[in-house]
């Protein structure tokens, strides 16, 4: 009981003196008025006018020299002395398939991927489940004229929802696992 008298009366005893600051940091209520011996610049004459002094450009440097020339071939090409150089051309055509599909209906994620190439024409397509619902796909073809795709759009039984099953990922943080 003595200790919460104690207590009580250090707290009255706080709060009834306010702090006494240090007078050196307070601020002064009294201003001098500014000093009147600084101002605007007088206006010379060289302030006024540019000089002349300095004349025409010269004309004594000429024009750019080319005594430097094209860069030297004297280095060439990596020949493989470092890791993935090659030194021979490949001698038979690419030809390669492959295919993936990741499905992980806990954060709607639904794409893939499948491509196959022999020589140096690629077919595939790959596709992806939008946000909206919709699967969008890319067939392709990539050859000597370049990449042709061709872009679709399907709406899926989710389309009301959404992508995801439940309209948004579970776990709250845009289907992303940390």
């Amino acid at each position: 009981m003595k200790v919460i008298i104690l207590t009580l009366a250090s707290l009255a005893l706080v709060l009834a003196e306010p702090p006494v600051p240090n007078s050196q940091y307070l601020p002064s209520n009294t201003y001098i008025p500014p000093n009147g011996q600084y101002g605007a610049p007088a206006q010379t004459e060289a302030v006024l006018r540019p000089s002349n002094s300095y004349g025409p450009p010269s004309n004594s440097y000429g024009p750019p020299s080319n005594s430097y020339g094209p860069p030297s071939n004297a280095y060439g090409p990596p020949n493989g002395g470092y890791a993935g150089g090659r030194t021979e051309e490949a001698t038979e055509p690419a030809s390669y398939q492959f295919e993936y599909h990741v499905q992980d209906a806990e954060s709607g994620n639904d794409f893939g991927h499948q491509e196959q190439r022999e020589g140096d024409v690629a077919q595939g397509k790959y596709f992806v489940l939008l946000p909206d619902g919709r699967i969008q796909t890319v067939e392709y073809t990539a050859d000597q004229d370049g990449y042709k795709p061709k872009i679709t759009y399907e709406q899926t039984q989710n389309g009301g929802n959404g992508g995801y099953p439940s309209g948004r990922p579970s776990n709250g943080n845009g289907g992303y696992q940390y």
